[in-house]
C-alpha cells in the first residue's frame, strides 16, 4: 500500500510581480500598463495578506483609449 502523496504547494516561491504594493503608504499610487482586471486580481491577493486596501481605476489617454491603470493604497 503506498501513502497518497502529499500536494506541493502552489505559488511558493514566486517572485512578486508589482512589489511596489507592499511598499505603498497610504496614499500613494502607481501606474501600470495592464488591464485593470489584471491589477486588481493581484491586489486581492495582497490584501488577503496583509490587510491593506487598495483602489484601481484605468487610465485613458486623451483619445479616450485605456493605456493602463493605477493603484493607490486606501488604509
Amino acid at each position: 500500500v503506498l501513502p497518497v502523496p502529499y500536494r506541493v504547494p502552489v505559488g511558493r516561491g514566486r517572485v512578486e510581480r508589482y512589489p511596489e504594493l507592499r511598499q505603498l503608504e497610504v496614499g500613494d499610487s502607481f501606474m501600470v500598463p495592464i488591464a485593470d482586471t489584471t491589477l486588481r486580481m493581484h491586489t486581492r491577493r495582497v490584501t488577503k495578506e496583509t490587510g491593506s486596501k487598495f483602489v484601481v481605476r484605468s487610465v485613458v489617454n486623451d483619445a479616450g483609449a485605456a493605456i493602463g491603470s493605477r493603484v493607490w493604497r486606501k488604509s
